[in-house]
């Protein structure tokens, strides 16, 4: 007498299973690399709104100011914060983020991201964000060199890496 299967056996719902798992692990991941992604660009929109000042006192005096208070901002960092972001400082025209705050992903507290700038040879300023390289042919606008970031370069975006 034949017997017709009626059904899936236990091995195959346990590799479908399986199957699914991995691919929500991976699912998980990819989203939380983005979540961070998405916090570290709120410190680089604080920071489009600090470079103005900075080019500003470069192209009308042709030094980058030393602090926020020569920008023409509030003397406090803290001054500048967000969900994520605890802080954004100005060190002679240089840009630095730490993040933070009530919201912050646990991989990026107190984890600090700077942005410098350059002077290229047409009397333009170029920003150097993260581990990305000085722009070619331009030369440091300020005292405060680049300091390299704290942040994990996976949640850099492409321009700092």
């Amino acid at each position: 007498m034949s017997q017709r299967s009626r059904g899936f056996t236990l091995i195959e719902l346990m590799i479908v299973i399986m199957i699914i798992g991995i691919l929500a692990s991976l699912a998980v991941a990819a989203y939380q690399t983005f979540t961070v992604r998405a916090q570290i660009a709120e410190g680089l929109t604080f920071a489009s709104g600090i470079k103005v000042p900075i080019v500003d006192a470069y192209t009308n005096g042709g030094v980058a100011p030393a602090n926020r208070q020569a920008a023409g901002l509030t003397p406090l960092p803290t001054d500048t914060r967000g969900s994520y972001v605890t802080s954004v400082d100005i060190d002679n025209g240089r840009v630095d983020i730490t993040f933070g705050g009530p919201l912050a992903h646990q991989d990026i507290i107190g984890a600090v991201l700077s942005l410098t700038p350059y002077e290229t040879l047409g009397n333009t300023v170029s920003w150097r964000c993260g581990n990305a390289s000085a722009p070619p042919g331009a030369i440091l606008n300020g005292g405060a060199g680049h300091i390299a970031p704290t942040v994990d370069t996976r949640y850099l975006p492409s321009t700092c890496r």
